[in-house]
């Protein structure tokens, strides 16, 4: 799940290996890639938070929905990727190289790695870096949606709140968000009834990299040992995914995705919200 700068160093030349830097920030979107053309590990190719990542925001579905996965798979595919290519993304913080982890497990890649410590390791571990951006390879790539990258809707959250659908409701976002006490983003503060709050940000160290296996198991022990499915939300569906990540190192086997998240639940005025 994770691959270091010194062994993503190591196999930089390896044929099946493809590079994708995810750098982004949600206020200045034209930021990552302005950094990217400067400066990236070499032969890296470029996803975009809200053109490669996500699809356009409608009225319902949260501020980043799922790319089409027949979409997305072909922009990997552009890249050169096939169903046996190794995938090693990273970013500089945000949860960024979380989503596209996520994403390309989702359509089927079986082999995908985050940089730990994204490109602030590789700089700081001293290899070279480059500002040529690699040409399109073009490979036929289909998505396969894995029935292990799950995700629910809002009307499946609806019957967790309900109380008709068993399962553990996890909020990723920080916690003076959780509580309700700022909202800097959506049009309603607070969180979805019954959540438990685990910021995404707690899975990381104070040098950005992850925390290890059994650190990650301690973190989620009590919510793994429920033995019911893991739901997880943030604001719109990105950093939720560093949480899934953090869930899958800790060993939790049936962890979803809600991909609306808080700003697809709010979306909705009948919806209830909590505050504490």
């Amino acid at each position: 799940m994770l691959i270091s700068a010194d062994e993503l160093h190591q196999r930089l030349m390896e044929p099946e290996l493809v590079i994708f830097d995810c750098r982004f920030k949600l206020n200045d979107p034209d930021w990552g890639q302005t950094v990217y053309q400067k400066s990236h590990i070499p032969g890296a190719y470029y996803l975009d938070l809200e053109r490669d990542l996500s699809a356009p925001a409608r009225e319902h579905g949260g501020r980043h929905p799922l790319p089409d996965p027949e979409v997305f798979a072909n922009k990997l595919g552009q890249a050169g990727v096939t169903d046996q290519s190794v995938v090693v993304v990273y970013d500089s913080g945000g949860g960024m190289a979380a989503r596209a982890w996520w994403l390309a497990r989702y359509i089927g890649i079986e082999e995908v790695y985050i940089l730990d410590g994204g490109y602030q390791a590789w700089v700081e571990a001293g290899y070279a870096c480059s500002c040529k951006v690699p040409e399109k390879v073009d490979r036929n790539l289909d998505a396969s949606p894995q029935p292990g990258m799950t995700t629910v809707g809002m009307e499946d959250v609806r019957r967790i709140v309900d109380g008709e659908f068993p399962a553990v409701l996890v909020d990723a976002r920080a916690n003076d968000r959780y509580t309700g006490e700022v909202e800097p983003i959506d049009k309603v503060a607070g969180h979805i009834p019954g959540a438990v709050n685990y910021p995404w940000q707690n899975g990381l160290t104070d040098r950005g990299t992850w925390k290890p296996e059994y650190q990650q198991q301690k973190r989620f022990r009590e919510i793994i040992s429920e033995k019911l499915p893991i739901v997880v939300y943030c604001g719109s569906g990105v950093t939720a995914c560093a949480t899934i990540f953090a869930l899958k190192m800790a060993g939790a086997k049936d962890v979803r995705l809600y991909p609306g998240s808080w700003s697809d639940w709010v979306s909705y005025p009948s919806n209830p919200v909590a505050k504490s």
